[in-house]
């Protein structure tokens, strides 16, 4: 495999809401992986929304992210399908749906490099991260965006595709309450550029796994 495509896609997670453009974890793989597998030619695009759904994510599947024909789809979807506020939430039950339907259609297509996944896009979940719970953003809570968590690696196990929990690294910071509090924005939901260096840190090794393998064999 001469290059490696990945597109990030998700919603404002993935696009870096309230931080500076090279921050946000799309910018730091274009930057940072090539300088780990210097032998590929990398190309990461960027295809997150700010308030986006994944009823919305499946829409635009072909046109952000498939025309691309990536080797690796980053998916970040959960926040505001888990957000009670009005027009953006979607019950687990129809984000299960959105969300099977954007694995099978990105193992369904045809990546330009046929010696990395037997020829397909693969996806990799990532879980939604946890929240600080405060009355700011009543809406959206640790506790729903559990349960939104559980979906992906749930999916993850079913369609057999690697999963980053992110939920469960950040949850493992809870422990001392500054630190924890330091890795998001004054929302308690967006990530702070402490919360992408964790989010970063997690999806960089989940990446290299994926890829020096085949690279390697």
């Amino acid at each position: 495999m001469k290059q490696c495509t990945i597109v990030a896609f998700g919603d404002s997670l993935t696009y870096g809401y309230g931080v500076l453009s090279h921050i946000a974890y799309p910018a730091r793989l274009a930057r940072q992986l090539p300088q780990q597998e210097p032998a590929l030619s990398w190309h990461v695009y960027n295809s997150g929304i700010n308030g986006e759904t994944t009823r919305e994510a499946l829409r635009r599947l072909e046109q952000s992210v498939l025309r691309h024909r990536p080797q690796i789809v980053c998916v970040l979807l959960g926040s505001n399908d888990s957000a009670l506020n009005e027009g953006q939430y979607r019950t687990p039950w129809e984000y299960e749906q959105n969300m099977s339907q954007i694995i099978e259609r990105i193992l369904a297509s045809a990546q330009p490099e046929a010696d990395f996944n037997g020829g397909r896009s693969l996806p990799l979940l990532l879980t939604p991260p946890p929240v600080i719970d405060t009355d700011f953003y009543p809406f959206t809570t640790t506790d729903r965006i559990e349960l939104y968590s559980n979906i992906v690696r749930k999916l993850g196990e079913s369609y057999h595709c690697p999963v980053a929990d992110l939920f469960s690294a950040f949850l493992q910071k809870k422990e001392d309450a500054e630190t924890y509090e330091a890795l998001f924005q004054y929302d308690g939901v967006h990530l702070s550029n402490a919360g992408y260096d964790v989010l970063y840190e997690l999806l960089e090794k989940k990446l290299l796994d994926l890829l020096r393998s085949p690279i390697e064999g």
